[in-house]
């Protein structure tokens, strides 16, 4: 009887035994929220310093803000550069402009002196002067034609020629020995406003 109790302790001990080294079966858990950031939390979060780059690679091309910060000064200079020869066009625009409207108002004031005319020698001059201020007018538009093209070399012949077509009329009496004191006056100031019409385009770059 003894030796029946002591055979069934040993198996129970050897049960007992197994039963411990068995490895226990894991629970699948579900991995527990990270917990929200506070705004104290993000006040004490140290802020990422950013590292030096030794300059762009293949494996790190340029980003956009750096593209942008690279063209900068080169977009400064082709916007200068492009308003400054708007505003040198657009003056000497202006300038045919003023040309034009007054040679027709001087037109306009030799149409009546060639009515009221006796000698036929003045009447010849001032019939010529009619054409040479419309072969003018032509010039203008011309001029103001080119620089809009940025036809630079036509607009300075279409305005040498503007200036050259008003001389014509004033030579006609010169060559009478009959100067005409208004037609002399209205030739120097379209020769001064033409040069400085040219002065203008000088200042504009291709």
């Amino acid at each position: 009887m003894n030796h029946t109790n002591h055979t069934f302790s040993v198996v129970l001990f050897f049960v007992f035994l197994l039963f411990t080294q068995c490895p226990k079966p894991i629970s699948a858990r579900t991995p527990a929220p990270s917990p929200t950031p506070t705004a104290n939390d993000e006040d004490s979060s140290p802020t990422p310093t950013p590292t030096s780059s030794s300059g762009p690679t293949s494996d790190s091309p340029i980003s956009n803000s750096e593209r942008f910060e690279l063209s900068l000064s080169e977009i400064g200079v082709q916007k200068a550069t492009v308003a400054s020869q708007t505003k040198e066009a657009n003056l000497a625009n202006k300038q045919l402009e003023g040309i034009e409207h007054k040679i027709e108002e001087f037109k306009t004031i030799l149409m009546k002196r060639e009515e009221g005319s006796a000698s036929e020698s003045t009447k010849s001059c001032l019939a010529q002067c009619q054409e040479n201020l419309e072969e003018a007018i032509d010039g203008v538009k011309m001029g103001i034609e080119s620089i809009n093209d940025q036809d630079l070399e036509k607009a300075n012949v279409d305005i040498s020629g503007i200036s050259t077509d008003v001389e014509t009329c004033n030579d006609c009496f010169i060559e009478l020995d009959a100067k005409d004191k208004d037609i002399n006056a209205f030739t120097e100031w379209v020769k001064g406003v033409t040069k400085e019409c040219l002065s203008n385009l000088k200042k504009i770059k291709n």
